[in-house]
């Protein structure tokens, strides 16, 4: 069996966040696409047809210790490979996942360019958070560090809930070391699926914000580019932004340059009448294939 490895949301040399992706004809188990990614390493993706009416393809996200509900590098992924293999002909693809059906936009740039925007749920703001002072216990900073005279530390929810937290500016977010047993205890006392703190400043102009994400042990401790983070801190800034109106503008978040591995994620949000609506936005590259051990 072979699997495409893919490059998603890069932002330079040894940017972006791999996922490797396989189309699965119907004789993969659960347990089989689990113990696959547990020998990949990162988060994977395995595509099959749909038997839902008006939808194209099933898409299902695995990490390395359990399957999720979504995930965005991981969509993008795929459906660049479904434009690549001519495998989708309308520029607008229909998927199913276990949070239910996702629309997914593509345009292609140039011949090598194909961007992909998948289409999120509106945010879901949570009432129970945890105090400044357990967040800044769990990364191992000052709390004079988390800035909330404009923003709270909220979890919110595009498709899965990240705890998003304000730091004062890219180099302390850049520092930040956690204590991630602590960490994930947190994210389960509070149900959530991980910590995403952002710098309020930044020197980079190539990002309106930086951001790190620290997911709930998933079997690694840091992510290098986080769509469904990067659209639940779109939702939050619209919400919450008091200086700038992100309504209907593109955000441009930096992640994964504290790991060595820069990335971009594009994130637009429109406010109507008190609902918001949310999309990502971004690129992958489909860099090589391997075959797959047939132990596994």
């Amino acid at each position: 069996m072979i699997a495409l490895d893919t490059i998603v949301f890069s932002d330079g040399e040894g940017g972006g966040n791999p996922c490797p992706l396989l189309f699965d004809y119907g004789d993969l188990s659960t347990e089989k696409m689990l113990s696959m990614t547990q020998y990949f390493g990162y988060e994977s993706l395995f595509i099959s047809e749909s038997s839902l009416e008006d939808t194209n393809y099933k898409f299902r996200y695995f990490v390395p210790n359990h399957e999720m509900e979504m995930c965005v590098h991981a969509t993008v992924a795929g459906a660049t490979f479904l434009v690549r293999h001519n495998l989708v002909r309308e520029n607008t693809i229909q998927i199913e996942t276990l949070l239910g059906k996702i629309t997914v936009h593509w345009r292609k740039d140039d011949e090598h360019s194909i961007l992909i925007t998948v289409n999120q749920f509106s945010p879901i703001f949570s009432e129970n958070n945890p105090s400044k002072k357990e967040v800044a216990k769990c990364l191992n900073t000052k709390e004079e560090n988390i800035v909330t005279t404009d923003y709270p530390i909220q979890s919110v929810s595009t498709s899965r809930p990240k705890l998003i937290i304000p730091i004062k500016n890219d180099e302390e977010l850049h520092k930040l070391k956690p204590d991630f047993k602590a960490l994930w205890h947190v994210c389960e006392r509070y149900n959530t699926t991980g910590f995403y703190p952002f710098s309020i400043h930044t020197k980079d102009k190539n990002y309106d914000f930086e951001a790190r994400q620290f997911p709930n042990n998933v079997g690694y401790n840091e992510d290098s580019a986080t769509g469904v983070a990067a659209c639940a801190l779109g939702a939050y800034l619209t919400e919450y932004s008091k200086n700038v109106n992100f309504n209907a503008k593109e955000i441009g978040i930096g992640q994964g340059k504290a790991i060595h591995k820069p990335s971009k994620i594009i994130v637009k949000t429109s406010k109507f009448e008190n609902q918001i609506t949310t999309a990502v936005s971004g690129y992958a590259q489909i860099i090589g294939k391997k075959t797959v051990p047939e132990f596994l």
